[in-house]
């Protein structure tokens, strides 16, 4: 719950300051539009992993996801260094998630 509250809370920071300065550019749009493909991935990532019990789904799914994370992070740099920053912990914490996803998928196939 902890992580999800963090993960909420900082996309929220995020989208607040790019609606607060938003200038009607397509850079604005199309990085509120990543970030809400983002937090749907997100929720399929969790359907996966918790109801469907697929960790290899879940780590494939999970190892792509940095790649948009780093995009993500790109456009925000370009239009607000502070709502950047605090994407900063995020894009750390999803280093641990893929080494963490692949060590439990790899964990259970042998139990399997």
């Amino acid at each position: 719950y902890i992580i999800g509250a963090l993960y909420y809370g900082v996309f929220f920071f995020v989208i607040y300051r790019l609606l607060r300065h938003d200038n009607g550019g397509a850079l604005n749009r199309a990085t509120l539009i990543l970030i809400f493909f983002m937090m749907a991935a997100n929720a399929f990532w969790n359907y996966v992993f918790f109801r469907a019990r697929n960790l290899y789904l879940g780590f494939v799914v999970g190892s792509i996801a940095p790649i948009v994370d780093v995009v993500l992070f790109i456009c925000v740099v370009q239009l607000d260094r502070m709502a950047a920053w605090s994407l900063v912990p995020y894009l750390l914490y999803r280093v641990y998630a893929v080494w963490w996803g692949y060590g439990l998928w790899k964990l259970n196939c042998r139990v399997a």
